[in-house]
């Protein structure tokens, strides 16, 4: 797997996808992650695949045979997993900070500088301001 093309132009545009759709499938992968790939394209959180693929071809482990240790560093080589939750991190993080800059901005329109405690609170719930 690598990170789309456009990753970084979205990362500053604060325009990130989904964590799973900042990644495309590269040939050989479905070898690895076959159960995780449908139509080219990752069908589960990536939170999920990465402890899959920890426990599947046991990367944190120190007590493989020969075989084990050489499928578990060419497994690392393709999916760098512990570098890739920082992708996961930046996705979620710009995610949430677009909802609440779009809460905020909602709120902005919604309400004057004027207005009283009583009608703020009626913004967020029509019956919530009042007889409170």
């Amino acid at each position: 797997m690598k990170l789309i093309p456009n990753f970084a132009e979205l990362l500053h545009q604060v325009k990130l996808p989904a964590a799973q759709k900042c990644f495309s499938i590269e040939e050989g992968d479905e070898k690895y992650i076959e159960k995780w790939i449908k139509d080219g394209e990752i069908t589960c959180e990536l939170e999920k695949l990465f402890k899959w693929i920890n426990l599947e071809y046991k990367l944190k482990r120190t007590d493989l045979n020969d075989e084990e240790r050489q499928l578990a560093e060419e497994v690392k080589k393709r999916f760098p997993v512990d570098q890739w939750r920082v992708i996961k991190i930046f996705s979620d993080h710009q995610k949430k900070y677009r909802y609440y800059k779009k809460a905020i901005e909602d709120a902005k329109r919604r309400t004057t500088p004027r207005m009283n405690e009583q009608a703020i609170m009626t913004i967020f719930s029509p019956n919530w301001g009042i007889n409170t």
